[in-house]
């Protein structure tokens, strides 16, 4: 949802993330995560998606699923991704031989003190149990085709 590269940036982000609660629109429900929800289930479909393409400081993003993303790390209080940061990071997780831990822009040191989470994260049965959850994610967002009787 946030473009994330790896479990520790993503509690990284859990634990530096503050979702600004003032653009929750109450009259439709939607909040810093719609967009994003959005965004995905847009691509999973491959289809268009309604998501702005001007991320705040102007820059115009080229990619519906990086500017949703943009949209929620902001509203998260999360440091955003140029569409070159996101690029290169897609890059770099598709390739087999990263030596370094690539991130998103995710501060992942004040994960430094955290008891265990070296060992949980380099278990395999840990990892495996995290992929499984993962796939299970993208699933329950892939269009169902309607079954009628």
């Amino acid at each position: 949802m946030l473009g994330l590269a790896s479990t520790r940036e993503a509690i990284a982000a859990i634990m530096q993330g503050k979702e600004d609660t003032s653009r929750y629109d109450r009259a439709t429900g939607r909040g810093v995560w719609t967009g994003a929800y959005e965004a995905l289930e847009s691509a999973l479909n491959d289809s268009a998606t309604g998501v702005s393409m001007l991320a705040a400081d102007g820059e115009v993003l080229n990619d519906p699923l990086t500017a949703a993303r943009n949209k929620a790390r902001e509203g998260m209080s999360l440091p955003t991704m140029s569409n070159e940061t996101d690029a290169n990071l897609i890059a770099t997780l598709a390739a087999d031989d990263v030596d370094s831990e690539p991130s998103s822009g995710i501060d992942i040191s004040v994960t430094k003190d955290i008891e265990g989470l070296d060992a949980f994260l380099s278990d395999e049965s840990s990892q495996t149990a995290l992929d499984e959850c993962e796939e299970r994610f993208y699933e329950s967002l892939m269009p169902r085709q309607n079954q009628q009787n």
